[in-house]
């Protein structure tokens, strides 16, 4: 499991110089699942704020799809229950997911930069949060919903209504 190798390649401090703020919630979280070999631990941050969590965590990746799968809501009822599972998922996964981040990058970070003191400057260069992360998601949701917009109204001006 990506969990337990994160702990077991990289020790405490080198993880906190990555993660930065809340590093002790996340180290005490990867401990308890890998010790139980689970993926799954509760993130309130995660389940609230979903995207914008993912973006200040830097999984910008994991933001777009989320926000291109949250397109599906627009669907009545079916969106809906897949709302409440991206929502559900992201608290229950949150954690897991950006264990499995920080693993990759750290792992990445080690291979490029072999020197230990310019390794540790990287971590804080490329971990920690970003505020512009969380600007950049919701920008994304809004260039998305616009575009649809803008499709949506192309269609109803044509008067193609056979697509809803």
């Amino acid at each position: 499991m990506v969990i337990k190798k994160l702990l077991e390649e990289f020790d405490e401090d080198t993880i906190r110089l990555y993660v930065q703020k809340n590093a002790d919630y996340y180290i005490a979280k990867w401990k308890l699942m890998a010790s139980s070999e689970s993926k799954i631990s509760w993130n309130w941050a995660a389940f609230f704020f979903t995207a914008n969590w993912l973006g200040y965590r830097k999984m910008y990746l994991y933001a777009f799809i989320y926000i291109l799968l949250n397109l599906a809501t627009l669907v009545p009822f079916v969106g809906f229950i897949l709302w409440i599972i991206l929502w559900v998922g992201i608290g229950i996964y949150g954690n897991y997911l950006y264990g499995q981040k920080t693993y990759e990058n750290l792992v990445k970070l080690k291979s490029e930069y072999p020197d230990q003191e310019i390794f540790k400057q990287m971590l804080v260069k490329n971990g920690g949060t970003s505020v512009l992360g969380v600007i950049l998601v919701i920008l994304m949701g809004i260039v998305i919903y616009a575009i649809l917009a803008a499709i949506g109204m192309a269609l109803i001006e044509a008067g193609d209504y056979s697509e809803f």
